[in-house]
This record gives C-alpha cells, structure tokens and sequence, in this order.
C-alpha cells in the first residue's frame, strides 16, 4: 500500500492511499479536487473512495468534483452526515470497514470537531 500526500491550497494536503493487490484507490480529506485529479491522470488511476476525517471545508471541498468526476464513494462519521456533501457511507465509532485487501478500523476522536474520526488501517 502507497500512501502519497498531495499539496493543496496554501497549506495543506489531502493523501492518496493506493493499494497495489487490489487496485482500490482513495483519497484523504480533499480540500480541492484539481490537484488530486492531476495527480490521478498522471498516474493513470481512478479514484474509488473520498475518505473524510472531518466537515472542515479544508478537508471536504473537492467531495462533489471527485464524486462526480469518479463516480467515488464519500465516507465519512454517521454523526458528521449532514454536514459532509456527498456522503454515501456514514461509518459509526469503533466499526470495521474494508478498503482493497485492508480492514480499516474507525475510531471517533472528537476534539478538533465533535465528529473528527480517524481511519486506522
């Protein structure tokens, strides 16, 4: 598995996660789609999951491009479901999920938001 950050807007990165066995391909947090796009042309992958740590726009702004562009699923914290655009799947503390060959355990770690969630693979 890859773990490659991306430079968005002044400050920040969004991070594409590649595992190589199965081809799923996602991307952490994506404040702006343009850079993830190129990124992805460039690589010649298609994108499968939008990872959501949280509702901050720095971390949600591209979901709708992506989503669209990819036809990618959003994901993201059942608590945090109206204020994530797009989300297909709302994860709840302490469950399993599945990404390529990986179980990705999800943990609600409120703090900087009260629906912040950490995927831990």
């Amino acid at each position: 598995m890859q773990v490659i950050p991306i430079p968005c807007l002044v400050d920040n990165y969004a991070y594409i996660i590649n595992d190589n066995i199965s081809k799923a391909v996602a991307v952490v947090d994506p404040s702006e789609a343009s850079p993830v796009i190129d990124f992805l042309k460039k690589q010649n992958l298609k994108l499968d999951y939008i990872l959501n740590t949280h509702h901050h726009y720095d971390h949600i702004g591209g979901n709708i491009e992506l989503k669209k562009l990819y036809n990618a699923k959003v994901i993201g914290f059942a608590g945090d479901k109206n204020r994530i655009p797009g989300i297909d799947i709302a994860l709840e503390d302490n469950v399993k999920w599945t990404f390529g060959k990986s179980s990705v355990k999800i943990l609600h770690i409120p703090g900087h938001t009260l629906g912040h969630i950490c995927f831990f693979f």
